[in-house]
C-alpha cells in the first residue's frame, strides 16, 4: 500500500466530526458517544456495523458516490478513522439481518464479498480525499470473485425481541389498560417466558411512554406492525448481542464497539446507561412512575431462568401474533363503529 501524508489538523478535525456526530458507542469508552481509549491501550478493537451503515458503505463502493454530502463525510471519515487507528470492522450482524429478511444466503454473500474487497482495492487516501472534500467520488468497486458464506441462521436473540415487540405492540394498540398495568404486564410476561434484556426495558419506556417514533404518522395495519416489530427487533439484537461482547471484555483480547446513524437506537443505548430508572418518573410522573419502577424490581430477583429452544420461540412467536391481530382488529371495528355514529 503506497504511503500517504495526513496532516494532524486533518485527523484532529475527522475525529472531532464523528466525535459530534456520536455514532461511536461502547458503555465505558464512549458511553455518551465520545471515545475515550486511555484505559484501553494496547487492546484490539473492533467496530460493529449496523446495516444502516453497512448500506451507504456498499453504496458508496458500488456506485463510486454517495448524493447525501452528509451521509459521504459520515461515512469516509469513519472508514479513514478506524483505518488510521487500526480498528477492524465487523459487518457479521448486519449480513445476518440481511439473510433473514431474504431466508437464504445468497444477498448477504454478494454483499459480504464487496465487504471484503474494500480492504484490498482502496487506500486511506481515497478515504481522506472524500472527508477533506478534496473529492466526491472514488473508483467503483471491481469484484474479482464471488464465494458462498452462511449468514442465514435461527437466532435467539432475535427471536426473544420479537417477541418482546410483538408484546409492547399488543400493550401500545390496547385502550383498556392503564399504563402502569401495560408495564406491570410486560415485566411479568418477560419474567415467565424469557431472558431479560434492559435495552428492552428502556425501550419500552420510550415506546409506551410516546417518545418512539416506530408507531407515529403511519397507516397501521396488522402487516406493517408486524414489519415494524421485525425491524426493532433486528436494532435490539444487534445491542443485546454486543453486550454478550462488551460483557466479559475486562479480560478479553478484543473490544468491540457498535456504529450506528440510527437516532432512535443511539438513545436507547445513552438512556440504557445512565443506569437510572429515573426517566419512569420524568416519562410518566412521580406517581404512575414510582408504581413502574416497583414493578420492574419484580424482574431483578434471583429466579430459574425459562427454558428457551427454537421450538418453543416459534410456537410463542404465533401465539403473540394472533393476540396482536385481535387487538389490532378490534380496534378497527371500533374505530368502523365510532365512525357510523359520526354525523
Amino acid at each position: 500500500m503506497k504511503t500517504f501524508e495526513i496532516k494532524e489538523s486533518e485527523l484532529k478535525n475527522i475525529t472531532l466530526f464523528l466525535t459530534e456526530k456520536q455514532i461511536l458507542l461502547h458503555p465505558k469508552i464512549s458511553p455518551n458517544g465520545t471515545p475515550d481509549f486511555t484505559r484501553y491501550l494496547g487492546r484490539k478493537f473492533v467496530l460493529i456495523l449496523d446495516r444502516n451503515i453497512l448500506v451507504k458503505i456498499l453504496r458508496l463502493v458500488t456506485n463510486g458516490e454517495l448524493k447525501d454530502e452528509n451521509d459521504l463525510k459520515i461515512i469516509s471519515s469513519l472508514l479513514l478513522w478506524a483505518e488510521f487507528n487500526n480498528i477492524a470492522l465487523n459487518s457479521a450482524l448486519a449480513l445476518i439481518e440481511y439473510s433473514n429478511f431474504h431466508q437464504r444466503n445468497t444477498e448477504s454473500s454478494e454483499e459480504n464479498n464487496l465487504f471484503l474487497e474494500i480492504f484490498k482495492q482502496y487506500t486511506p487516501k481515497h478515504w481522506l480525499d472524500l472527508a477533506t472534500g478534496k473529492s466526491t467520488s472514488i473508483p467503483k468497486i471491481e469484484l474479482k470473485e464471488q464465494k458462498s458464506f452462511s449468514f442465514y441462521i435461527e437466532d435467539d436473540h432475535f427471536k426473544m425481541h420479537l417477541l418482546e415487540m410483538l408484546k409492547l405492540s399488543q400493550l401500545y394498540f390496547d385502550r383498556n389498560q392503564s399504563i402502569e398495568d401495560k408495564f406491570h404486564d410486560f415485566f411479568k410476561w418477560v419474567i415467565e417466558n424469557i431472558l431479560i434484556c434492559k435495552y428492552t426495558t428502556y425501550f419500552a419506556c420510550m415506546l409506551l411512554g410516546n417518545n418512539s417514533k416506530i408507531f407515529r404518522n403511519k397507516e397501521l395495519s396488522y402487516e406493517s406492525i408486524i414489519k415494524i416489530c421485525k425491524n426493532a427487533a433486528c436494532d435490539l439484537t444487534y445491542l443485546s448481542f454486543w453486550s454478550t461482547q462488551y460483557y466479559y471484555e475486562d479480560n478479553a483480547d478484543e473490544i468491540f464497539l457498535f456504529v450506528t446513524m440510527d437516532k432512535e437506537l443511539r438513545e436507547l443505548f445513552f438512556l440504557t446507561h445512565k443506569e437510572s430508572l429515573e426517566i419512569f418518573k420524568k416519562s410518566f410522573g412521580e406517581k404512575i412512575g414510582g408504581k413502574i419502577i416497583n414493578s420492574l424490581s419484580s424482574i431483578y430477583i434471583k429466579r430459574d431462568k425459562p427454558e428457551i429452544n427454537q421450538e418453543k420461540l416459534d410456537k410463542m412467536i404465533i401465539s403473540e401474533k394472533d393476540k396482536l391481530r385481535i387487538i389490532i382488529e378490534s380496534n378497527a371495528q371500533s374505530n368502523n363503529i365510532q365512525n357510523d355514529h359520526t354525523f
